[in-house]
């Protein structure tokens, strides 16, 4: 019996509909955003959301499929966003090629352009460890993720700018 067909019992619980459902949505959620990464994060949504109204949820006959119309519109709200920043990159770069920068902040517009076109997770771990002088630790504590995952996300941020960086200057 799969648990989105049936209802979850109180016994069963979230922790069962959550290792149940988990892979099914992170899944659903990575072919919806084009990506793995974006694919976890509407899924963990989707299960926050779960657990915080679980005693709805749980009551459900098929809670799962409650999980995945969430994770399905967080997909779409994603997806609008991105395309509402793609949008605006030219006019954000250009605005912050003008605007006075303060002489604490080390600015470079093609750097920061490219930063602004990475993922949220790895604009946010870049912007802390390098803008906010954070140390791994300090970072992992304000994204609330593991130092390891930390320093695989500003691997992939430093990967990615530096393929960026290297097409905007025909390398």
């Amino acid at each position: 019996m799969m648990v989105d067909e049936a209802r979850v019992d109180d016994s069963e619980g979230f922790d069962v509909f959550f290792r149940s459902e988990y892979p099914r949505l992170a899944a659903l959620g990575a072919a919806l955003c084009g990506n793995r990464e974006d694919g976890r994060d509407v899924a963990q949504e989707a299960l926050a959301r779960a657990f915080n109204s679980w005693d709805n949820v749980g009551g459900l006959d098929q809670p799962g499929a409650w999980a995945r119309r969430v994770v399905v519109n967080l997909a779409r709200d994603h997806a609008r966003h991105r395309e509402v920043k793609r949008r605006r990159l030219p006019a954000l770069a250009s605005e912050l090629k003008t605007r006075p920068v303060t002489a604490s902040l080390p600015f470079d517009s093609d750097f920061w352009a490219a930063v602004a076109t990475l993922p949220d997770r790895q604009r946010t771990a870049v912007a802390l460890f390098y803008v906010g002088d954070q140390s791994i630790g300090q970072v992992a504590e304000v994204m609330r993720v593991t130092e390891g995952s930390v320093k695989t996300t500003l691997h992939q941020a430093r990967t990615r700018l530096s393929r960026l960086l290297q097409q905007e200057n025909g390398s």
